[in-house]
């Protein structure tokens, strides 16, 4: 029983995280389809494991194979220069965009965001306001998060 529902878990899961990856990569429903690849992606992790404990037995002898010890290292080569690629890149272009707006003034970040009724946006969510600081400042001001802040003043 515990190698079947194993094997079922493990297979389902990695259809799922598949189709998911698919739908990442090609930008379909980019948002909800990564948390959902995100979450099933850790909880595949488990299945794996799971799968390889009730399955040990059988699969041990492919554990020394030289093909799987190949591909093992294959796996591990390319995983580690997509690793130290995005680690000596620096910030994304993303990154500095989102920095640059929560770190403004407030009335730089409301005029990028088209925001034209900000304060009263803010005040009537019963936030503090200061006019001479940032999102980030304001959003350590009220002790929440700045894109709660922005999700604010963006409705």
């Amino acid at each position: 029983m515990n190698k079947t529902l194993a094997t079922s878990l493990t297979t389902t899961l990695f259809l799922v995280i598949a189709i998911s990856g698919i739908m990442m990569f090609f930008h379909f429903y980019n948002g909800q389809v990564k948390e959902l690849h995100e979450i099933l992606g850790l909880v595949f992790v488990g299945a794996v494991i799971f799968h390889v404990f009730y399955n040990f037995k059988s699969m041990k002898n492919y554990f020394t194979k030289r093909v799987f010890i190949s591909t093992l290292l294959l796996a591990v080569i390319v995983s580690s220069g997509f690793i130290i690629q995005s680690s000596t890149k620096g910030q994304s272009p993303k990154g500095k965009i989102i920095q640059s707006v929560l770190k403004a003034p407030l009335n730089q970040s409301f005029a990028l965001l088209n925001i034209t009724n900000g304060k009263e946006k803010l005040e009537k969510e019963n936030l503090k306001y200061i006019e001479t600081s940032s999102i980030e400042e304001l959003a350590k001001l009220n002790k929440t998060s700045p894109f709660e802040i922005i999700s604010i003043l963006t409705r």
